[in-house]
């Protein structure tokens, strides 16, 4: 069954959630860690994981306990989290977003906000604050780099997923990017991590970014070329519309085609009440009652224009930016209801 989205004026939704039921179902809809291409079972699977992230590590450990991780690695820095989950099938690493609840929250937007481009080592340039947090985990002894080396060594044909939401999607791309032996990578609600040369070194590879309706945040940092902020998008899109539906592209929305639509109605409508009013105006029988007639034309007319009038408000409504639609619950609960209707369709 599909989960109800919750309403952001009804329901806490900013992270973390323990009283969410992570990876429910799961045992009926197993993750499928050789799929190199998009599946709605992953998308949800790599969701939750993304949205668990948030979540303080003892409630991860029993949470992908549950779902049939027996292994689990946390490793942290100033602002900066990344659980990592495995058994003998898959490995997954999780990198936490943005918690505006957390101690770290100051730190972290300022990890946000630092967007100057640096030169990456496997090519091209990136945000500077991204790539300073993925280096508070990386490196060292306990580091994530050497875990997850020991992890591939100790098991070569075991695949390595890597996902994260909003900053920690950030994280998850350069992570991937440094993981030569990485299988994929899901990003949610992912900001712009880095330059055209970056998205070119890592082509070809199974890379998913999934955007949720009109959620400003995968839309920057902008492309910019005079001031050399030129942060491209990542990876194959799908993006989660306002009726669920996954599509591959962005919708496009151009004002003018709606207003040139809006005319073109109002022009039909006016045509046909000045057609009608005038052929009721010739017969004398209509005549008398032409008044009665034309008022309850008048009324009709004015309704389908006052229509008109909210579709238009509502095709700008879509199209406007909304953080409420950047936070992990929703991309919980769309990926959910998308798998349900991949399954109901077949697919």
């Amino acid at each position: 069954m599909k989960k109800e989205i919750p309403h952001p004026k009804n329901y806490d939704v900013i992270p973390p959630d323990m009283g969410y039921r992570y990876f429910e179902n799961g045992a009926q809809f197993p993750l499928q860690p050789a799929e190199l291409k998009y599946t709605p079972v992953n998308a949800w699977w790599f969701a939750e994981f993304s949205f668990l992230a948030y979540c303080h590590p003892g409630f991860v450990r029993m949470a992908v306990k549950l779902a049939g991780f027996d292994g689990f690695f946390f490793v942290s820095g100033k602002g900066t989290e990344c659980m990592v989950s495995w058994n003998h099938e898959v490995c997954v690493i999780a990198f936490r977003g943005t918690e505006l609840k957390s101690r770290s929250a100051l730190h972290e937007v300022k990890t946000d906000l630092n967007a100057l481009p640096v030169a990456f080592e496997k090519g091209g340039k990136v945000h500077g604050g991204f790539l300073a947090g993925l280096e508070e985990v990386w490196g060292g002894e306990n580091g994530l780099e050497q875990k997850v080396q020991a992890l591939a060594k100790a098991n070569p044909q075991r695949p390595i997923w890597i996902t994260g939401h909003s900053l920690g999607g950030a994280l998850a791309a350069l992570c991937f990017a440094r993981l030569p032996a990485a299988t994929g990578l899901y990003l949610y609600g992912s900001p712009r991590v880095g330059d055209q040369t970056f998205i070119q070194a890592n082509m070809g590879r199974p890379i998913f970014r999934i955007e949720n309706a009109t959620d400003p945040v995968p839309l920057v940092p902008p492309d910019i070329p005079k001031l050399k902020f030129n942060f491209g998008d990542l990876g194959e899109l799908r993006f989660l519309d306002w009726q669920g539906k996954v599509l591959k592209e962005r919708p496009v929305f151009v004002l003018e085609h709606h207003k040139e639509g809006y005319r073109e109605a109002k022009e039909m409508l006016d045509e046909k009440f000045r057609e009608l009013t005038y052929s009721v105006s010739l017969s004398k029988a209509g005549f008398r009652t032409s008044k009665k007639l034309i008022k309850e034309l008048d009324h009709h007319h004015r309704n389908h224009v006052k229509e008109w009038r909210l579709q238009m408000k509502r095709s700008l409504k879509q199209f406007g930016l909304n953080l409420d639609e950047h936070q992990p619950i929703f991309y919980a609960v769309k990926t959910w209801n998308a798998l349900m209707d991949a399954e109901s369709n077949g697919e």
